[in-house]
């Protein structure tokens, strides 16, 4: 029985084993190699991914789109994959060669976002990341960056310097984390983190005071750009280490993809005029308040004048852009080049810009063996020349007042020319506003060179080698002239006659900066050896240099009346040194030392995880804090994949993360020893200007988020909802003169912390859906509570405050337990018997103390809003569009420093303007303006920022793809309790460094903006 059962056992293991070979053997016989090429409707696909379902064989296309997969059973389905593009599925079906051209996904989840070194898509991101495309740009007059993505995203708060034309503005990503460093986002173009120093010289004129420089991302050209992805939490930052704290705004330029040859041309032709005025008064009224406040009836000179009005004018705007691209499987290239005029709404005033850019991309040396090609290049370059003209608007002019401020407080019954035709100018501390326009002349030329070469080998199936180098260069020239015609300011004595003259003045600038940039990275992706797994890998290293100088000449007492305003261009030496001064400066040359790593890692299609690391070495530092090291980590869930979330629920993520990063934006110098020679021709012997600190070290900030990201009904419902924490040590302050050099100032790290707390939320839904209609709105919103903590030492004071009377005035303070750029001023509380102000006392010791630091001044509020908003919606139907943008901000105080000025009651005595308010108020034409919360407003608005409308033809010829014109309408409209020019306001009042915010002094004043455009493509 035993035997009959080992023979049964024996037979059927053999036939068992028989089959099974068979059946092996069958399905080798089957296997075969296919290969094919992937493309989308441009041309190849490199990096896509092939995979037969079901297993972990697979492979990636090569540089020209081409793959080929072994051991492919004839009955297999391969896939099709790549980050922005739906997944394909095809069966072999026996086939040698399957191609597949791949379509764009629609998903919002497939949506590509730039992370620094690398990029993921919106659904496997682990951090606080946003990306705003061209077609969710801002519309209308948009000259740089920080404009495009006003209100797009939760969190971000951009704010004007003013309305000139190029305007500088701060930009600022989760609040304000430094009280001395520079607080604006580190901005990387095309792989090159840039120099984010101002590249247009300064200029700072004795009589008129100083300027504040235009934007310097002004050199790109919105047109070229194609995307700006905008890093918002540490775990996203921290791979730019030492300068990630404030944020990072990746920006990428347009390239040129494989196919036929396209010809684009994009144009618009503009008119701008004030969008509002401020409630002067006319000669009418002038006379009347005459009478109501009693003044001398001689300060009525017969005359109807509208200075302010005078120096305005309808500012005009055109702009053309043409680029032209295309390519093959080996190589492709886009050419732009781009023209932008925009002359102010205050007479002289301009900004014209030129650009050229280049894409070029070339595959290099093909492998038989490997059947595809081994290196690609890559060259990007944008090339600009800037071309600024200023109109004699300064930040901390004298009561006097510059433009805007002698035009306002102009006596609307006094001529501005005289009988014989020259200009009225009386003296005395009063100025001709067009007489101002006249003999002032202020324009710079500056020109910026932007290049990147990137080397890209790759050295096995999902492992590559970049080299990447960057150059960044700029030269600036500003020639700024004082005509002796102009009377006002300072009088000198002329030696050869005796006689007193106008001084007259010119100034000349020049800046120039360069950096140079070299990395290297290592960078591996997931070759599908588990399917349960993804990996993406980067290991890198880099060194950037910067350098930076500039030298400035001045000259004044001329001597000769008639010189022509452009006289700076033909000044080629003076011979008396005490009407001349040279001054030139050389920052240390900076170098930035960097090794990073960074690791994403999913598992299941629904874990992600996120490990980053950078270790900067910079100069900047003292000898004993020369390297820092910055971790993060984040992690992702991605719940909708669950087998038990409701069909309703489309996408579902939860993310965490935290992480370290610094701040090292401030001079280059500032940690070492630093002399210079006297001003004065002779003055020969240098003096310590700065002490060293061997121990200076970068600001660091420690972030931490927790989010959402949700979608519901295939998100047709969709967005997030973050809450973060930060906190920054080591604050970088600058100290006072120390014992033994009296002069020399010194830098060290503060003991205290400023701590931002908020919330970032965002949602968007598509209101209708249909094939030929198509609403979509989008609303964020982002809250933030600023407070400086553990800060003990005395108080600090910043926010300069100008006018007749107000010499070192402080409006702003620094203090422990309180929100950066907090107000402090006395409380106003009306005018007495005597029209004379009434402070509070505060301390209630019966003495009114409202001087700077006094007892009695109180915190009255903070320029840093507590919540600001974007509403953003687009409507489409068949070929017609329309889009708009709303944003605004609430919670924050804006201090009237115009008001505090130039409306001084006692102007009206002294024969100048004043305000409608301060007619018959019940003040007394003797009474102080001190600086008190009278001049401080709310500072909430809300703003139509722009609305356009346009109808696109297409298919209209052989050649001619498609024709789209369009209108659009920029500062429609603004809600604002701020009774000034405009609540979103920024004049630089910093003192000694120290920044201010929200305050506004006789500034350019905003335009509305009207536009017409077209755009082809052939």
């Amino acid at each position: 029985m035993l035997t009959l059962t080992l023979n049964f056992m024996k037979k059927n293991l053999l036939k068992g084993l028989f089959m099974l070979g068979a059946i092996l053997c069958y399905g080798f016989a089957q296997a075969q190699t296919v290969s094919g090429t992937v493309s989308d409707e441009t041309g190849p696909l490199p990096g896509a991914n092939v995979i037969v379902k079901g297993t972990t064989n697979g492979t990636t296309t090569d540089f020209d789109g081409n793959y080929v997969l072994n051991n492919v059973p004839s009955g297999a389905v391969l896939e099709f994959s790549y980050v922005g593009f739906e997944t394909q599925e095809v069966p072999v079906n026996g086939q040698s060669t399957v191609n597949v051209v791949m379509a764009e996904s629609s998903n919002e989840l497939d949506e590509v976002i730039l992370i620094g070194y690398g990029q993921t898509t919106r659904r496997d991101a682990t951090g606080a990341v946003e990306s705003v495309k061209p077609e969710d740009f801002n519309k209308g007059v948009q000259v740089n960056v920080t404009e495009l993505v006003q209100g797009r995203v939760a969190g971000v708060q951009v704010t004007s310097a003013s309305g000139e034309p190029g305007a500088a503005s701060n930009l600022r990503i989760r609040g304000t984390t430094s009280i001395r460093g520079d607080n604006n986002p580190l901005y990387v173009v095309d792989g090159i983190p840039l120099d984010g120093r101002d590249i247009t010289a300064n200029s700072d004129t004795d009589n008129l005071g100083a300027t504040t420089p235009r934007n310097p991302l002004n050199f790109i050209n919105p047109n070229d750009i194609a995307s700006i992805d905008i890093l918002k939490d540490a775990s996203a930052t921290a791979i730019y280490g030492s300068r990630g704290a404030n944020g990072v705004i990746i920006i990428t330029t347009k390239k040129g993809k494989s196919g036929a040859p396209k010809l684009s041309y994009n144009g618009y032709f503009g008119v701008s005029n004030i969008a509002r005025r401020i409630d002067e008064l006319n000669s009418a009224e002038y006379r009347e308040a005459i009478v109501i406040e009693g003044v001398n009836e001689s300060n009525d000179f017969g005359a109807d004048e509208d200075a302010f009005g005078d120096v305005l004018r309808t500012g005009y705007t055109q702009s053309h852009d043409v680029s032209f691209s295309g390519g093959n499987d080996k190589s492709n290239y886009r050419f732009g080049l781009g023209y932008f005029d925009q002359t102010g709404i205050v007479e002289n005033s301009s900004l014209e810009r030129t650009t050229i850019s280049l894409d070029l991309g070339q595959n290099l040396f093909y492998s038989e063996g490997l059947g595809e090609d081994r290196v690609r290049v890559d060259t990007k370059m944008i090339y600009s020349l800037l071309n600024d003209s200023y109109a004699p608007i300064t930040n901390d002019a004298g009561f006097e007042g510059s433009l805007i401020g002698q035009a306002l407080q102009w006596n609307p019954t006094r001529p501005l020319f005289n009988d014989d035709g020259t200009f009225t100018q009386p003296g005395n501390d009063v100025r001709n506003p067009l007489a101002s326009l006249e003999y002032f002349n202020d324009r710079s030329n500056t020109s910026r060179l932007l290049l990147n070469i990137a080397t890209t080998f790759k050295i096995t199936s999902g492992l590559n080698y970049k080299f990447n180098y960057g150059l960044e260069r700029s030269e600036s020239v500003r020639r700024t002239t004082i005509s002796p015609q102009l009377i006002f300011g300072s009088i000198f004595n002329d030696p050869f006659t005796g006689e007193q003259r106008a001084q007259g003045e010119v100034n000349i600038n020049n800046l120039y900066a360069t950096s140079s940039l070299f990395e290297h990275t290592l960078n591996y992706t997931s070759d599908f050896s588990d399917d349960r797994w993804k990996l993406d890998a980067v290991l890198g290293y880099s060194y950037q240099e910067f350098l930076r100088r500039g030298n400035r000449t001045r000259a004044r007492n001329f001597r000769v009346t008639e010189l022509s305003i452009d006289f700076a261009d033909v000044i080629q030496f003076v011979n008396d040194p005490d009407d001349f001064a040279a001054f030139a400066f050389n920052d240390p040359t900076y170098e930035l030392q960097s090794f990073f790593g960074r690791a994403n890692v999913g598992f299941l299609d629904k874990f992600l995880l996120t490990f980053t690391i950078r270790a900067d070495g910079s100069t900047r530092f003292g000898d004993n804090n020369k390297y820092g090291t910055f971790p993060s980590g984040a992690f992702a869930w991605r719940m909708s994949e669950e087998e038990w979330m409701p069909e309703v629920v489309s996408n579902l993520k939860f993310r965490i993360g935290y992480g370290i990063t610094g701040n090292q934006e401030f001079g280059s110098a500032f940690s070492q020893n630093i002399f210079s020679l006297g001003a004065a021709i002779g003055e020969n012997t240098p003096r310590q200007t700065r002490a060293g600190n061997p121990d200076l070290k970068w600001e660091t900030t420690s972030q931490f988020n927790v989010g959402f990201d949700y979608g519901f009904w295939n998100n047709r419902l969709r967005g997030s909802i973050d809450f973060w924490t930060s906190n920054t040590t080591d604050l970088l302050f600058q100290l006072a003169p120390i014992p033994p050099s009296p002069n020399a100032r010194f830098f060290e790290n503060l003991d205290a912390t400023i701590e931002n707390t908020g919330w970032d939320i965002a949602i968007g839904g598509d209101l209708i859906s249909k094939e030929n209609m198509i609403w979509d709105l989008t609303f964020n919103m982002g809250f933030v509570n600023n407070k400086v903590k553990d800060y003990n030492d005395p108080d600090i004071f910043t926010g300069d405050i100008n006018g007749q009377g107000l010499s070192a005035e402080r409006a702003q303070i620094i203090r422990n337990g309180e929100s950066l750029f907090s107000f402090h001023l006395p409380i106003f509380e009306g005018f007495d018997e005597n029209g004379n102000s009434i402070f509070t006392d505060v301390d209630g010791d019966g003495q009114i103390e409202t001087g700077v630091g006094g007892d009695d001044r109180v915190i009255a509020g903070t320029a840093i809003p507590d919540f600001t908003i974007g509403i953003n919606t687009s409507f489409t139907w068949r070929s017609l569009d329309v889009t708009a943008n709303f944003n605004g901000a609430y919670g924050a105080k804006v201090y009237d420093n115009t008001s505090n000025a130039v409306f001084v009651k006692g102007n009206i005595n002294n024969s100048r303007n004043i305000s409608r308010d301060e007619v018959g108020n019940g003040e007394s034409v003797s009474n102080s303006n001190a600086v008190s919360t009278r001049y401080l407003q709310s500072g909430d608005y809300f703003r139509l920022n722009n609305l356009t409308v346009g109808y696109t033809f297409n298919n209209l010829t052989d050649f001619l793809s498609s024709l789209r014109v369009y209108a659009t309408g920029q500062n429609l409209f603004v809600i604002t309790p701020y009774d000034g020019f405009d609540p979103e306001v920024n004049t630089d009042k910093s003192v000694d460094g120290i920044p201010s915010l929200g305050i506004e002094y006789t500034p350019y004043p905003r335009a509305r903006t009207f536009i017409f455009g077209l755009n082809v493509n052939f």
